[in-house]
């Protein structure tokens, strides 16, 4: 694919360089206030399912990684000498075991009956050599060995190549145990496979804490070669601190967060992570989780647990009102398929959630409590589509049940919503990136929420927002199901102020159906759209930048308050 780095951008915004830092806190606390000005109606109170959802917005698709850290040293093939030409009557093949010798033949039968010299024999050899590297077999070759023709017979030979040595050299953290239990499935005397020998050298290049590299190259028995394997130490911490104007208005529009991430811990591919994020009295949270590997096939177990804690101002601060979310997770994650080209994985996950919302003023309690299951599948894969791209995808079900902890709060939920019991959803995710140019792309986005029930806010799906629909506020609108779509056009501006700049423009959309059921009359879904420019920035010593200006298209749906027409929206973060 020939479009840039910068053209893979993730769409969550991300941030810029050390020189203009100062600059853009400014913009940035100027930019927060945009879209800041009082309604025209009454605004809706966020309780902590929907503020919960903005924390945690659900991310884009992503791709694998896929640079599979592998060197190949090839013997030289044997150049043949110049001959006269001589009649081939038969053409036999000989030395072959994964393929049939019926469909080898058929690959090179043309050549029977023919006047050919020994170099045009090699061509025909090459054919077959084509064939096993177009099924996997990247190191299998046909050649022409030495023989004595006889009646116009001609024997092609067929190497089929197998490993050797496997050899690893682990000067890493990670326990050697996880490392060849990673690379078991690569035996001695096993056929050297494009797929066998691919997967086990990526989720090796997964493992947290090595740096790996592999060497292929001839072995001391003919047809065959060594792997050697390298890991190296990785790095022993990562992480990122953000500050954005990503916020609801009501619990404060400028924030800070950051993530630790403490790499190979327990010297098991494992990783310890630790957030934080706050906009100051009106928004805290936490999440501290971890996970590892349980076996060398790259499946991994974790667990997480998250608390949150709002106070509501703006205009609602009379309410006096406030809440907590805190959110225990578990989940297993296998990769079926692991290459270059395409990649499968599959995910269960458990979370048990309790909500509590505080109505002071009106002295109106709603504590409840989630517990769901949710099963997904997601991949991804790459083609030569016009000048190459990525296509990534998600889908999963989701199945719990939703129970009050107090007797006023469920007499009113069985009078409106009815979100009590149990609730199913199904979401899908599809994002590509095409390559237009060496300096353009495309990326599109599609997602799609269907709802069985009512379901509770912290369940439904929403719309405005950085990582929607970027001309309305953040979590303007929320619904039991619907769609969004966004187009960006992304163009590479070089290098410029100590590093790499990226125009883009994008149009948003949203169709979002409020409840699956409605119990009052009046208007029950609303769409969103708007278009806008932004600009991309990655600099030196990991600092990156991202802003965007969007503006409505079409009118303000009735159900939601009228605001400011155009919004912009700004994250600047380092990585470490």
């Amino acid at each position: 694919m020939q479009a840039s780095l910068l053209s893979g951008f993730p769409r969550r915004p991300t941030a810029v360089a050390t020189p203009p830092l100062p600059v853009l806190l400014i913009s940035l606390l100027a930019l927060s206030t945009l879209g800041g000005q009082s309604a025209l109606a009454a605004p809706a109170a966020p309780d902590a399912g929907a503020i919960l959802q903005q924390v945690n917005p659900p991310q884009p698709a992503a791709p694998s990684s896929v640079a599979a850290p592998l060197s190949i040293e090839r013997e030289g093939a044997a150049v043949l000498p110049p001959s006269a030409p001589f009649e081939v009557k038969r053409i036999e093949v000989s030395g072959n075991t994964l393929f049939d010798a019926a469909t080898l033949h058929a690959l090179v039968s043309d050549g029977e009956g023919q006047s050919l010299t020994l170099i045009q024999v090699g061509e025909l050899a090459s054919r077959i050599t084509a064939h096993y590297r177009s099924q996997g077999y990247p190191l299998a070759r046909a050649f022409i060995p030495a023989q004595t023709i006889r009646e116009g017979a001609v024997r092609i030979e067929v190497l089929e190549a197998r490993y050797g040595k496997v050899q690893l050299d682990n000067r890493s953290q990670v326990s050697d145990a996880l490392l060849a239990a990673t690379l078991q499935p690569l035996q001695s005397a096993d056929f050297i496979a494009q797929t066998t020998m691919e997967r086990s050298l990526l989720l090796l290049s997964d493992i947290p804490g090595a740096q790996v590299n592999a060497v292929l190259k001839p072995g001391e028995a003919t047809g065959t070669s060594d792997l050697l394997v390298g890991a190296a130490p990785g790095p022993g911490v990562s992480g990122q601190v953000t500050l954005d104007n990503s916020g609801n208005r009501y619990t404060g529009r400028a924030r800070i967060s950051a993530t630790a991430n403490v790499l190979n811990p327990l010297h098991h591919g494992d990783v310890l992570s630790v957030t934080g994020l706050s906009s100051g009295e009106g928004l805290n949270y936490g999440r501290v989780s971890y996970e590892s590997l349980i076996n060398g096939q790259g499946t991994r177990l974790g667990g997480s647990y998250s608390a949150l804690r709002y106070t509501l101002g703006d205009q609602l601060a009379s309410l006096d009102a406030n809440g907590t979310a805190k959110v225990t997770s578990l989940w297993a994650k296998h990769p079926f398929v692991r290459s270059q080209e395409v990649n499968l994985y599959g995910t269960l996950q458990y979370d048990g959630t309790q909500l509590r919302d505080h109505i002071e003023s009106s002295a109106l309690y709603t504590d409840r409590s989630l517990k769901s299951w949710t099963a997904s599948l997601s991949g991804d894969a790459r083609d030569a589509f016009l000048l190459g791209g990525v296509t990534a995808w998600r889908l999963g079900v989701t199945a719990g049940d939703v129970g009050f902890d107090d007797a006023q709060a469920q007499s009113s939920d069985a009078a409106t919503a009815n979100t009590q019991g149990g609730f199913s959803k199904w979401n899908a995710n599809l994002t590509r990136l095409q390559g237009l140019g060496s300096k353009d792309s495309l990326y599109l986005a599609y997602t799609g929420q269907w709802a069985n029930d009512n379901l509770d806010p912290a369940q439904k799906m929403t719309a405005g927002g950085p990582y929607t629909v970027r001309a309305y506020d953040a979590g303007a609108l929320s619904g039991d199901s619907g769609h969004l779509i966004s187009a960006e056009w992304r163009h590479d501006l070089g290098a410029a102020w100590q590093g790499q700049w990226q125009t883009v423009a994008f149009i948003d959309s949203a169709q979002i159906r409020v409840n699956k059921a409605p119990w009052a009359t009046g208007v029950n879904s609303a769409s969103l759209s708007g278009a806008g420019v932004g600009l991309n920035w990655l600099g030196a010593k990991r600092w990156n930048a991202r802003l965007s200006i969007a503006t409505r298209i079409g009118s303000v749906p009735k159900l939601l308050a009228s605001g400011a027409s155009t919004r912009g929206w700004i994250e600047i973060g380092a990585s470490f």
